[in-house]
């Protein structure tokens, strides 16, 4: 069978969630309870144990002393008692009982009742016999004998009319030198104490160096932990992650750190995308303004070196002229909004105004879109006429923005077409502007948004769109508290969706 390793650093799900203050009342508790607990039990050993060796119940010891002496009277005595009882039966199997331990020990037994045998040791020979063959016997009279030869009982009994003689011997024993009977016995406790102490307290110091231990292991490790996990976030490791979960101070303390570090990884990750599309901006704005810079500079040359000799000609070039300056006038118009948007320093001035009332706006693009040769279709879808709190002016541009991108982004021999539609839910209004222009590479999507992002990397003009519109749009709808997405629709072309919440109902 494989053999499993235990990992260390497991620990019961039950014990992982103690706090730290429950953890030490509950060193403190067991440092207390366990000694209490080792006491008793060894306290009941050194009775059980002195009881055996000490109260005269057996005989325990093949060694003469007091204890000794007291042990066989009590037992010789019991025997005499069992002789007593008038049940025949349940007298001999007694008498079996008394003596099986100590023939176990090597004693002889023989008892007589009127001169006859009525118990003996399965042996060859009876007691009788063996100990006369170590000293001589009297078995009318009691006697008591003992030498490194052996111990003889002999004793009488009486019950009933009926006489008993009693034989015990035993070959097996030891007398030693002349010890007083109270000297010997505190020998042996003291032996016996000694003993017991030095158990109990092997047994307590375990105890404690356990217990210790165990403390240790739930508080010191995860302490641990969470030191190296702070050392790897100090040393710029933002994807070390501290492997410790639980519900007490330590899990808390584990969690917030990592807590820290996610938010810190988040924040370098942002800053170093709001840098990268810093970069970015900045190359684009310089892009894009060489771009009509190049071509008015271009234009002031020929006017200044008289190739647009002819009034036509000069006509044309100023116009061209103008129109980029326009244009890079647009540009820096929405940069500088976009600026203000990131700063804060933009305020709304916002009122509330039906769905209804947006009809109107609507219809005027609609009529701006024919000049462009655009189909225009308006699908207002509420239930009831919701009611919005914006800023007129500026959700007109975030409109007129998104609708301008359509018109730019027509595609070529498909005559245009844009539906706006108006969505009513629980708690907010959806406006969709669709178009069935180019549309937007799948993973470009996300990004479209971005300040300076453009869909077609090949488009370099201003007037193809400067990459700041949506930008723009996307800040103006988060001003209001609402959000803003795209999405490629059915008609090949590009859908935004704008979100906002609902003020009130208006009755019509």
């Amino acid at each position: 069978m494989k053999k499993r390793k235990i990992n260390k650093d497991t620990i019961p799900e039950r014990t992982k969630s103690f706090k730290i203050s429950t953890r030490i009342t509950l060193a403190s508790v067991l440092g207390i309870v366990i000694p209490i607990l080792v006491i008793a039990v060894l306290s009941t050993v050194f009775i059980n144990s002195a009881k055996k060796d000490y109260i005269p119940s057996t005989v325990s010891t093949k060694t003469y002393g007091l204890i000794n002496q007291l042990q066989w009277n009590s037992t010789i005595s019991s025997i005499a008692d069992c002789l007593a009882s008038d049940d025949a039966e349940k007298k001999l199997e007694d008498i079996k009982n008394i003596a099986a331990p100590l023939e176990d020990r090597g004693t002889l037994i023989y008892i007589e009742e009127n001169s006859a045998p009525y118990y003996q040791t399965a042996a060859d020979g009876t007691a009788l016999d063996a100990a006369g063959r170590i000293t001589p016997l009297n078995t009318d009279e009691n006697s008591y004998y003992y030498s490194d030869s052996g111990i003889a009982f002999v004793t009488h009994a009486q019950s009933n009319g009926t006489d008993y003689l009693i034989v015990i011997f035993n070959p097996d024993y030891n007398v030693p030198n002349a010890v007083p009977a109270y000297e010997s016995i505190e020998r042996s406790l003291t032996a016996k104490l000694i003993a017991v102490l030095i158990v109990f307290v092997l047994l307590f110091i375990i105890a404690i160096v356990v217990v210790s231990l165990i403390t240790s292991k739930t508080i010191v490790d995860p302490i641990n932990k969470i030191a190296r996990g702070a050392n790897e976030i100090a040393k710029g490791n933002l994807d070390y992650e501290i492997q410790y979960q639980s519900k007490n101070e330590l899990g808390q303390l584990a969690e917030s750190f990592d807590y820290m570090r996610k938010r810190l990884k988040r924040s370098l990750l942002d800053k170093n995308e709001a840098t990268q599309q810093q970069k970015e901006m900045v190359a684009g704005i310089a892009h894009d303004l060489r771009t009509p810079l190049t071509s008015v500079k271009g234009y002031m040359e020929g006017l200044r070196d008289g190739i647009a000799d002819t009034p036509e000609k000069q006509k044309r070039y100023l116009k061209t002229i103008y129109a980029s300056t326009c244009d890079m006038e647009k540009m820096l118009d929405d940069l500088l909004t976009v600026s203000k948007l990131e700063l804060g320093t933009i305020e709304l001035h916002r009122e509330r105004v039906s769905v209804s009332d947006f009809k109107g706006f609507a219809t005027q693009i609609g009529m701006e879109l024919l000049l462009d040769d655009f189909d225009f279709e308006l699908a207002d879808n509420s239930k009831t006429n919701p009611a919005l709190y914006v800023d007129t002016d500026r959700f007109s541009r975030v409109i007129d923005n998104i609708i301008s991108n359509s018109v730019k982004y027509r595609r070529e021999g498909v005559k245009g077409k844009i539906c706006l539609s108006i969505s009513e839910y629980e708690h907010s209004i959806i406006f969709e502007v669709a178009d069935n222009g180019m549309g937007v590479e799948p993973e470009s999507l996300p990004r479209i948004f971005d300040t300076l992002y453009r869909a077609d990397k090949a488009r370099t003009n201003v007037s193809d769109g400067s990459g700041l519109g949506l930008s723009v749009c996307k800040q103006l709808v988060e001003l209001h508290g609402g959000m803003i997405w795209a999405q490629n629709n059915s008609m090949g072309g590009l859908s935004i969706f704008i979100s906002l919440p609902k003020y009130e109902e208006i009755e019509e």
